[in-house]
């Protein structure tokens, strides 16, 4: 987290703790990764960062666990971002990348840009192994899910 990360996730920290007590509502997540510009989460992913961050179900968090709660979600944030940046390369006029799809065309492109030759059969299944949903091309889902199971994010 940036120093202005932390100074902005103080302030919303204090606003809530009124009191001075040091330690928040669990409740009060959903509205704090809102505040701080991160991704909403669904009804699951909440219940599950609630979960992990109060394991004793005590309905509290303090500063530091939830310093460190922030810092992964910045952090997951910040990879999201990145791995979106590479979609793109293969993407480059896509607006929307959560509903494009890499195809056999796009992998040609870009073999030849590089100057390598990579026989079409290849290619396709490179296309094949990546594309879980079948859709004939690589979502980013699909990409995202290779990129980390690669080990490159």
């Amino acid at each position: 987290m940036t120093y202005e990360q932390r100074e902005q996730l103080r302030e919303v920290f204090d606003a809530i703790d009124r009191t001075g007590r040091g330690f928040i509502p669990t409740s009060k997540l959903a509205d704090i990764v809102k505040l701080l510009g991160l991704s909403k989460p669904s009804r699951e992913t909440l219940e599950g960062w609630i979960s992990g961050i109060d394991p004793a179900n005590t309905g509290k968090i303090d500063y530091s666990r939830l310093e460190h709660f922030i810092s992964l979600r910045y952090d997951e944030a910040d990879q999201k971002q990145e791995i979106m940046n590479a979609f793109k390369l293969f993407k480059p006029d896509t607006k929307d990348t959560e509903s494009a799809r890499i195809t056999l065309a796009d992998l040609q492109r870009i073999s030849t840009h590089l100057g390598e030759h990579i026989p079409d059969d290849e290619l396709r299944e490179m296309i094949n192994i990546a594309d879980i949903g079948e859709t004939g091309g690589v979502d980013f889902a699909d990409f995202t899910r290779v990129m980390r199971k690669t080990g490159l994010f």
